[in-house]
């Protein structure tokens, strides 16, 4: 029995990832012990999308990866180029073209934050209702380009079918170690958990794939699988201007020692947005993640995992 046995449905979802390209980040930026030289000591992580398919047959997007167009993202990211070298061969848009759930069939895109390796670009998908978690438009304004300095795309906030999760017009409730979750479906299959931290507004997806068996789409509650285990400590000071790469460091530590929790369940699997030690191991769409416990690629996992060196 795991931690989330309790809170089982007779709903599953099917869950999908999806490789939208590479970033590059320094080690300093992620760990507090990381080489302080952020040209040379930096490493390529991948940044996933997750498609999640509803037997109403509603199917969305949470979060929607890297643009293909790196010229829809703010100067102010553009400037650092030269560090995060993002590669975007494919977007989601390009690989669920590839597959079988048509990109305009989504119901909705849903955002961990609004980071621009997050939001994809949004006028590839006009007609989709991009949803975010409560407070991201007040913290984002002014958003690009009436603030030229902002990191955060104003025409996605100004979009009509823009919303966010409202504290007070949605249903919250608790679920295992977070206060604040919301059955986003209505029938117990997907939540949308409160992570305050990284960005106000911050949240994860948490999916029921079988009886007993959940994934967690941890968006950049953190950004390495040793942030998450606590091998490793979070930079604290080792980003631009001495800071961590959370906006609240300190509540984004508690969020983090809560999903460290249910990662040590085994009956949760926790994939990172940025996650580079499931790069060719995790299936990728239009392969499932469903039924991961009893996978032969699990399996490996777990016991590379289980290693003295594993990250």
């Amino acid at each position: 029995m795991g931690l989330l046995s309790s809170f089982a449905s007779p709903k599953n979802v099917q869950v999908y990832a999806l490789p939208t390209g590479w970033v590059h980040l320094p080690d300093k930026w992620l760990f507090e012990d990381g080489d302080d030289d952020i040209m040379k000591a930096r490493s390529r992580f991948p940044d996933y999308s997750f498609l999640i398919c509803h037997p109403s047959g509603k199917n969305i997007l949470f979060d929607a990866g890297m643009p293909k167009n790196l010229d829809v993202i703010p100067p102010l990211n553009r400037s650092i180029d030269h560090i995060f070298e993002p590669q975007v061969p494919k977007d989601a848009r390009d690989l669920l073209s590839e597959g079988p759930i048509a990109p305009d069939s989504l119901s909705a895109i849903v955002l961990s934050h609004i980071h621009f390796d997050h939001i994809g670009d949004p006028s590839t998908f006009p007609d989709i209702p991009y949803i975010t978690g409560p407070g991201t438009k007040e913290a984002a304004l002014p958003a690009y380009p009436t603030n030229p300095n902002s990191t955060m795309l104003g025409s996605l906030l100004d979009r009509d079918n823009y919303t966010e999760l409202s504290w007070t017009k949605d249903k919250w409730t608790s679920l295992g170690p977070f206060s604040h979750v919301h059955d986003f479906f209505g029938d117990g299959s997907f939540f949308i958990v409160d992570t305050p931290g990284h960005l106000p507004g911050h949240v994860i997806g948490l999916a029921q794939t079988k009886p007993d068996e959940w994934v967690i789409l941890g968006g950049d509650c953190c950004h390495h699988r040793a942030l998450l285990n606590g091998s490793r400590q979070v930079s604290l000071t080792g980003c631009p201007g001495g800071t961590s790469m959370h906006k609240d460091t300190a509540v984004a530590l508690k969020s983090i020692e809560k999903l460290r929790k249910l990662d040590q369940d085994e009956t949760v699997f926790v994939a990172l947005s940025h996650d580079a030690s499931l790069e060719g191991k995790m299936p990728e769409y239009p392969e499932s993640l469903n039924g991961w416990r009893e996978s032969a690629w699990w399996g490996a996992m777990r016991q590379e995992r289980l290693q003295p060196t594993a990250a």
